[in-house]
């Protein structure tokens, strides 16, 4: 992978798009980073305040804010549905302590453990579930 396509999987909040099902199981996204306009990071960016504050920024990652945890990346690190963003504090400071190339290379390596990944990609899937579950249940008749 060039360095270019490593850049788009570095997403402002933490996450490592290389593990995200939309990017490894539906190719619907080429990272968070990617700003081709046709892939799924469009729909994210829409409605992602985090995105949106490290634009306004011009940051990167939350990891080169000087309120790094800001609450909003605590709620999104910890929200009830999204069980697989509880890494995204951390991931942002070692990031911080090890540079992003060291630290994309390091995402590298553990996602290409192939149980591992299949058991994340499980957990994204499980996370959705819940979501659209939460999205019928609250529906208005």
């Amino acid at each position: 992978m060039n360095t270019t396509d490593d850049q788009k999987l570095l997403a402002p909040c933490g996450l490592y798009c290389g593990s995200c099902v939309d990017y490894v199981e539906y190719k619907s996204c080429h990272g968070c980073n990617c700003t081709c306009g046709t892939c799924a990071s469009l729909e994210h960016h829409g409605f992602c305040d985090i995105y949106k504050c490290c634009v306004e920024k011009n940051l990167d990652t939350c990891g080169g804010c000087d309120d790094l945890p800001c609450s909003k990346l605590i709620q999104f690190c910890y929200s009830p549905v999204w069980a697989h963003h509880f890494p995204v504090i951390e991931n942002l400071r070692r990031q911080k302590a090890v540079g992003t190339e060291k630290w994309l290379k390091e995402q590298r390596e553990i996602w290409s453990i192939d149980w591992y990944l299949k058991r994340w990609l499980w957990l994204q899937k499980e996370c959705e579930k819940k979501l659209q579950q939460f999205k019928k249940e609250t529906e208005k008749p």
